[in-house]
């Protein structure tokens, strides 16, 4: 990692402060200015690395939020998809931050075409898929939202519900990742980080393979 590629890649406390900054224009400027150039550099970092894991080309999609006329984002994120285009179609990799946390997920959401075929591959692999997660890997069924469901606290009918629900509802999501604590991010130097990412993405990558086995 370049110095300067150090730098950028490292997350301070306005990265995570800017979804505190009261309305829709001056929060955007705060998020332009200091956590999307971050996310940017998450994006060229990480992309490489997923498609060596995965050996297919992956290209990062900065959210822009060009659609909010009101509303100012409480969220931000980097994706990863097959598609140099965009990413809403396809299963793709999450990386982004809301004012508590940095997550990074891996999974569908209501946009594609193939959710449902998405989540008939998790249940049909369901075991595999648990072997494969960390326990403490949250399911997440609301990418909107910042609340995920650890795993091990899951029964097996609560699972299946939740992996039917993408199938059955039409704005329904499903992901699988980690949430990164902003309080021990902010301890991380780039390097630390970048092992950190790294280190959340490869069990995700192994899911990638699977689940796109069956689309």
């Amino acid at each position: 990692m370049t110095g300067d590629a150090a730098t950028i890649l490292q997350l301070h406390e306005e990265d995570f402060d800017v979804f505190a900054v009261p309305g829709l224009e001056a929060r955007m400027g705060a998020l332009k200015a200091h956590l999307r150039p971050k996310l940017t550099a998450i994006g060229e970092y990480i992309a490489p690395f997923l498609t060596d894991l995965t050996q297919r080309p992956f290209y990062a999609h900065v959210a822009k939020h060009a659609r909010r006329k009101t509303n100012p984002p409480t969220d931000s994120w980097v994706a990863f998809s097959i598609d140099p285009r965009g990413y809403k179609k396809w299963p793709s990799f999450l990386i982004g931050a809301w004012q508590t946390h940095l997550f990074v997920q891996f999974g569908i959401i209501y946009e594609s075409p193939y959710k449902a075929d998405f989540g008939r591959a998790i249940q049909r692999e369901v075991t595999r898929v648990l072997d494969l997660l960390p326990s403490h890997y949250l399911l997440y069924p609301d990418y909107m939202k910042p609340e995920g469901t650890e795993l091990q606290t899951l029964s097996k009918a609560e699972f299946e519900q939740l992996t039917t629900r993408v199938i059955e509802k039409k704005n329904a999501d499903l992901l699988f990742g980690v949430s990164l604590p902003r309080e021990d991010v902010l301890k991380m130097s780039a390097e630390q980080l970048g092992l950190q990412l790294q280190t959340a993405v490869k069990p995700l990558a192994q899911l990638y393979l699977l689940t796109v086995a069956h689309l």
